[in-house]
């Protein structure tokens, strides 16, 4: 099989140079062309006859140039290295598996899909809200029975299981709620017309809630003009004095 390239032209210093091969006519820098874009096989061209064919080409001349036998070493070059790599064992390669056309796979389960949801908005539509049983339930065997016994006999255990089971309820004791009028009157009665500290006018054994509810119900008296308070020190008791008769209920 040969390439008929005669008409084309080679290079300016080696034009109306035609090589002639088995597999390839033409010039020498089209037969390189050929090879590096893969359209004619390196192994299928035989440098022997390509040299000895333009050592007979330069013989036939009366003046070889140096451009022209260098151009020749050059071309002759690269046909040498494209040659020696396709004679060098090569890895093997590994062929991929094709993958299946994703958008093929889509529309079909997309199609699929359109399908089942037709076929459930007409279920829908006629009221068929659930679907029978298609698979006969297996038969299994009984592992164990029940022997020697009634049904009141298994009442009777039962409750029995329940007594024994059924923690008893604990009581809840709530705690005693005193409101800040309650506590107000309180602390004015246990005060009287003299003064007294703040622990002794809330009482001994009282609950941090009955504190608090206490020292809202002395800031309020303070703020009534009721009685005055002084503290000596940080964190020392609070002395209360009376003042007015009475607070105003507000």
């Amino acid at each position: 099989m040969g390439a008929e390239l005669v008409n084309q032209q080679g290079s300016g210093l080696l034009y109306g140079y035609q090589l002639r091969l088995p597999v390839f006519e033409g010039p020498l820098d089209v037969l390189l062309q050929l090879i590096e874009r893969n359209q004619l096989a390196v192994t299928d061209v035989s440098l022997v006859l390509v040299t000895e064919q333009f050592i007979e080409y330069t013989a036939g001349l009366t003046d070889a140039s140096s451009s022209a036998l260098a151009e020749f070493m050059t071309i002759a070059a690269r046909l040498l290295l494209l040659k020696s790599r396709s004679l060098l064992p090569k890895p093997p390669v590994v062929e991929e598996e094709e993958e299946p056309d994703d958008l093929v796979d889509r529309l079909r389960e997309y199609q699929h899909a359109k399908l089942i949801a037709a076929d459930l908005r007409q279920r829908d539509a006629a009221g068929l809200q659930s679907w029978p049983r298609l698979a006969v339930a297996p038969e299994l065997p009984v592992a164990e029975r029940l022997v020697g016994t009634t049904g009141r006999g298994l009442v009777v255990a039962l409750r029995r299981c329940l007594a024994r089971s059924t923690a008893k309820p604990e009581k809840y004791v709530a705690a005693p709620v005193i409101s800040l009028l309650e506590m107000t009157r309180r602390m004015m009665v246990r005060l009287g017309r003299g003064r007294g500290s703040f622990a002794t006018l809330v009482g001994q054994g009282a609950t941090r809630t009955e504190y608090m509810v206490a020292f809202i119900a002395l800031l309020t008296l303070l703020r009534q003009q009721v009685v005055s308070a002084t503290q000596h020190g940080l964190f020392g008791d609070i002395e209360i004095a009376r003042v007015a008769a009475e607070p105003a209920d507000d």
